[in-house]
């Protein structure tokens, strides 16, 4: 292993740098891995699009699968494949204290290095073991999965509840997978054609395009009150207002998009709806999430490219346009 390596960072919003830096050496309580694949998530694009959080020390990526290269703690071996948990909390924060470091108070001391490189450092608490039997491919979906997941847990649906999706990107078509597994009889939106079939696929009864169709008035078809849950996953300002309009009243709604534009809660209000949001996935739903995809692996199929370092920005640019497909992993061996 050399001294240095290829790294992509943020220069500026819709701006990537490729450069060839010095190799992240662990600190306490951290070990070095190198990336074998790192998807694109809609986080990523966010902040790739206004340039939030851009500048000289920046490389993107989370949803990291990895071999360990070095753990100075000795709790992996060398060559073990790994998934990483996200969050970097300082440790001693209340939030920390309580397994929770999504939360943590000291935001600063998270962030040394992304997934969009071929090495980075990691706490070594936050690694999961990747088994054999599960290829990278549905590894790299194993945060994503874990937030629909635990969307899930937090609604609680009752065995053949109507349930609808808005936005059928990698969260969304999780969403779908997870609420078929879990019982739900699913209703999915998205202008895309192709993202409809892949819900379909995996085992959604309706698509529909929400910008064509009633969605309140097409769940009605299903079930008098509407959806009983919703999951608004496009992360779109019409998304975020419209779901309110689309689950019907008494529903249970999860924004598991990043919202952009405040909302009108009037009809939230009016029809006794309850909100909540899902800021990421835990240890616990990420593990659930690899047992969830060894089962299903026709989820796999929503990984629909791969890209070397140098064709990231390309990838993302396409992806915040509405093109180039559904989940795009980032290879930095490529």
């Amino acid at each position: 292993m050399g001294a240095t390596m290829r790294a992509l960072f943020l220069a500026e919003a819709r701006r990537l740098e490729l450069r060839e830096v010095p190799i992240p050496q662990p600190r306490k309580g951290e070990a070095l891995v190198r990336v074998r694949v790192c998807g694109i998530c809609g986080s990523d694009l966010t902040v790739f699009k206004t340039g939030a959080l851009a500048g000289p020390g920046t490389v993107l990526g989370h949803e990291v699968v990895a071999d360990v290269v070095d753990d100075p703690t000795g709790t992996w071996q060398p060559g073990t494949r790994v998934v990483v948990y996200p969050p970097r909390g300082c440790g001693e924060c209340y939030w920390c204290r309580r397994g929770e470091p999504r939360h943590c108070e000291r935001p600063d001391d998270r962030r040394r290095w992304g997934g969009f490189a071929e090495y980075a450092v990691f706490p070594a608490a936050h690694l999961i073991e990747v088994a054999d039997s599960v290829s990278d491919e549905a590894a790299a979906l194993a945060d994503p999965l874990g937030v629909a997941l635990r969307a899930v847990s937090i609604a609680d649906p009752e065995p053949g509840a109507l349930a609808y999706v808005n936005g059928l990107g990698p969260i969304g078509l999780c969403s779908v997978s997870a609420l078929v597994t879990a019982g739900c009889v699913v209703l999915a939106g998205d202008l895309i054609e192709e993202r409809r079939r892949h819900a379909v696929r995996l085992g959604a009864s309706l698509t529909l395009d929400p910008t064509r169709e009633d969605v309140y008035e097409v769940a009605r078809t299903r079930h008098p009150a509407g959806p009983r849950i919703a999951f608004e996953c496009s992360g779109t300002a019409e998304g975020l207002q419209d779901i309110f309009d689309d689950a019907g009243p008494g529903a249970v709604i999860g924004i598991l998009g990043i919202p952009s534009t405040p909302v009108l809660l009037l009809r939230m209000t009016v029809r006794e709806q309850r909100a909540f949001s899902v800021a990421g996935p835990t240890v616990d739903s990420m593990r659930a999430a690899l047992r969830h995809v060894g089962e299903r692996p026709e989820l796999v199929e929503i990984v629909t490219g791969r890209v070397g370092l140098a064709d990231v920005e390309a990838a993302m640019t396409g992806l915040v346009a509405g093109e180039g497909g559904v989940k795009v992993l980032v290879d930095p061996a490529r």
